[in-house]
């Protein structure tokens, strides 16, 4: 290897290139496949998103030559098929987090990992194992960074998400620990992905192109390409441009035991950073019989969660910027809404009374609320606290939940076909998925 990089990228590329000797614990291998089953759902739920289905249309304009199925597209070169998917698994906001990194792993790497899978022919086991590979770099270069990032106008999934697209692309390419830490370099050094843009098409595009890019960054080091191989040390590049006070850095990579398994779903359709509010109102809700008496509401929350989603207006003018309005998301879980996709269909019409009850929501920060908790608090004194909101570790989402979450996004564009398909995601890595999957999807 080149001699300007120390500790972090030496143990990331080893562990890449270490991946297909390593045996995962079935624990693992479950969790990936979970997280499978979420990045599918929510990306059949999102069919008619815009977003997803302009890039979709303009990956067909390209008429590239490969293999990579295309959700509701024609099949594409691999990179183009990664960034259709990937926006696409983005669209509804519905996916999966690492809270640590304050990033949205699924999206790009399983968009990356199936793309780059079929188009070199690897197996259901080398895709799972890839992608669990994906996911630990993804996590383990985020975490402790992932909110410094946040706070400061970058979107993690647009960082992270990329390096953890590459590392699952360099894993099945096969790439040896040097050319595997030039794929990290040449991820890196297409960092991107705006705060700002949340609340439009952007969004969900920057995991598009997190999973295009991470593709690209594995074959371009496959063939030979040389990148900065020191972006990932604390201080080395990447932190520095992204952290400029140099308030954090990235931490000293180690692995022992498995983040994977600590990673967080969603059971509504909006910004992961609403959801403890939401539970807290739904809560309230189940025990308020007179909604429209409410005077007022107070949300005590996360200093992030302020950042994100505590200034917005209370009354969207798109569904996009509702996902991002705590003060709607609230309202919403008052009037009993599930805060599903279906609450943020085009086209697009807030219900007067829900955005009526938003404009009694106040917002304080609390120091005492994180990413995972909030409190509500109505004028007559009723309160509700929620230390950790449904699907974090510690409140889990488990195969049950995930059933009821794919049956509501899949049975709309697959009807009895759902639970067939459901169940052939739970068996995957098992042999026969993989062509059991395209089977159903290459009919939509």
């Amino acid at each position: 290897m080149t001699s300007n990089h120390t500790g972090n990228g030496r143990r990331l590329a080893t562990f890449i290139a270490e991946t297909k000797g390593r045996s995962l614990p079935p624990e693992v291998i479950d969790g990936a496949r979970l997280c499978l089953a979420d990045w599918l759902g929510v990306a059949l739920g999102a069919r008619d998103e815009p977003a997803g289905r302009i890039v979709r249309e303009t990956v067909a304009g390209w008429n590239s030559t490969g293999g990579a199925t295309v959700l509701f597209g024609a099949p594409a070169a691999a990179p183009f098929a990664a960034l259709a998917n990937g926006t696409l698994a983005h669209c509804l906001d519905f996916d999966d987090t690492y809270v640590a990194a304050v990033t949205h792993v699924s999206a790009p790497v399983w968009a990356a990992v199936l793309a780059l899978g079929e188009e070199t022919g690897a197996d259901e086991t080398a895709m799972l194992a890839a992608f669990v590979t994906g996911f630990e770099v993804a996590s383990r270069v985020g975490a402790g960074l992932g909110e410094a990032v946040t706070a400061r106008g970058w979107h993690g999934t647009g960082v992270f998400g990329r390096l953890g697209a590459a590392a699952a692309g360099a894993t099945l390419l096969g790439l040896d620990a040097e050319r595997a830490l030039h794929a990290l370099g040449a991820a890196a050094t297409q960092t991107a992905g705006l705060v700002a843009s949340f609340g439009t098409m952007a969004k969900p595009f920057h995991a598009g192109k997190a999973a295009m890019d991470g593709v690209v960054a594995a074959q371009l080091a496959a063939n030979g390409f040389r990148a900065a191989t020191g972006l990932l040390e604390a201080g080395g590049g990447l932190d520095g441009a992204l952290v400029q006070d140099r308030a954090a850095s990235i931490p000293e990579i180690e692995f022992g035991g498995w983040n994977i398994l600590r990673n967080s779903f969603k059971p509504y359709a909006a910004c992961h950073l609403t959801h403890p509010a939401i539970d807290a109102a739904r809560a309230l809700a189940a025990r308020c019989n007179d909604i429209a008496g409410i005077g007022s509401i107070r949300a005590e929350i996360g200093a992030l969660a302020d950042k994100v989603t505590g200034g917005k207006s209370g009354a969207p003018s798109s569904p996009l910027e509702g996902k991002f309005d705590l003060k709607f998301c609230v309202a919403l879980g008052l009037h009993g809404h599930e805060v599903s996709a279906a609450d943020f269909r085009e086209p697009w019409q807030a219900d007067p009374a829900v955005c009526a009850t938003a404009q009694k929501v106040t917002v304080a920060v609390s120091p005492a609320m994180g990413f995972a908790s909030a409190r509500l608090t109505l004028d007559d004194g009723d309160s509700v606290h929620v230390p950790v909101a449904k699907g974090h570790p510690g409140n889990p989402i488990g195969w049950d939940d995930m059933q009821r979450k794919f049956a509501a996004l899949g049975a709309p564009v697959l009807g009895g076909r759902t639970e067939t398909l459901f169940q052939v995601v739970r068996a995957f890595g098992d042999g026969g998925a993989l062509s059991e999957m395209r089977a159903v999807l290459a009919e939509l």
